[in-house]
C-alpha cells in the first residue's frame, strides 16, 4: 500500500501542506503518516526550569496539530498514523520516512523552523532518497 509523509509542525503553512498531503493519499489510496518533531535545539529536555515549561508547551501543540491533521484525514476517509518525536527535525523526518517507507514526502515551504535553522524543508528536499513534494503557500 502507497504511503504519504507529512511533516508537520503547526504553523499556517504546515495546515496547507497538511490539505495537501490529505488530499494525496486520498488520490492513491494510501496511509497518511503524520509527524510533528519538537527541535531539541530549541527545547531540549531541561530539569525544573522555565524552559521545561517551553518543551511541555512544544509536545502540546506537537499533539494538537497532529490530532487536528487526523480529525481532518478521517473526515475524508484516509487511514492515518500520527506521531511526534523529539530531535533534529530534518534527520527525525528523513529516519520516520526510511521508516515507514514513505512514498513521498510532504512539507510546507515555510515553517516555525524555517527561520532558526536554515528551513527544514530545504534539508530535506536535498537529502532525501525519496519524492519530497514542497507545498508552497497560497497566493492571498
Amino acid at each position: 500500500m502507497a504511503t504519504v509523509l507529512l511533516a508537520t509542525d503547526g504553523s499556517e503553512y504546515a495546515r496547507q501542506a497538511a490539505e495537501r498531503a490529505i488530499e494525496l493519499a486520498a488520490e492513491r489510496g494510501a496511509t497518511l503518516h503524520s509527524i510533528c518533531v519538537v527541535d531539541q535545539r530549541r527545547f531540549d529536555d531541561p530539569a525544573l526550569s522555565s524552559a521545561e515549561l517551553a518543551t511541555m508547551y512544544a509536545d502540546d501543540h506537537a499533539l494538537e496539530f497532529v490530532g487536528e491533521v487526523a480529525d481532518m484525514a478521517e473526515d475524508r476517509s484516509v487511514p492515518i498514523e500520527r506521531t511526534t518525536r523529539h530531535g533534529i527535525p530534518h534527520e527525525v523526518i528523513l529516519e520516520y520516512a526510511d521508516e515507514v517507507d514513505a512514498d513521498v514526502i510532504v512539507i510546507g515551504a515555510h515553517g516555525d523552523h524555517d527561520e532558526h535553522f536554515s528551513g527544514v524543508g530545504r534539508k530535506v528536499t536535498e537529502l532525501a532518497d525519496r519524492t519530497v513534494l514542497v507545498v508552497e503557500p497560497d497566493a492571498d
